[in-house]
């Protein structure tokens, strides 16, 4: 089985949801903090929806209002991409990884089957 991290920002509820929700079934995994040690970029090419590229983003961060975000049109995954591992608070949390696969934000039924 390949290791798991969790790549979450202390004090996130969410995040909290997802640590409570990976002890109660026993999983293995790696806590790191995203704005100490944010994700990869290969990693985050991963979790990026080419289809819903602004699926990707937190929209609670500062910098997505202050970037306006919502009205920005990204031409490419990349631009995204690039744009999150500069501003990593903008990253939607958590990002639970498993080898070269991710998936961001936490949904019960998503991480099962993620998990499997």
């Amino acid at each position: 089985m390949s290791a798991v991290k969790l790549y979450l920002k202390p004090g996130c509820k969410t995040c909290q949801k997802a640590v409570a929700y990976l002890e109660k079934k026993k999983f293995d995994f790696e806590a790191v903090d995203i704005l100490v040690t944010p994700p990869a970029k290969k990693l985050l090419e991963k979790a990026v929806d080419a289809q819903d590229p602004k699926g990707a983003f937190n929209k609670r961060a500062k910098g997505y209002k202050d970037q306006d975000i919502a009205n920005t049109d990204f031409k490419t995954k990349k631009e995204v991409v690039d744009l999150l591992r500069a501003n990593p608070d903008m990253i939607r949390r958590p990002l639970l990884a498993r080898g070269e696969k991710a998936i961001l934000g936490f949904d019960e039924a998503d991480y099962a089957t993620f998990l499997r």
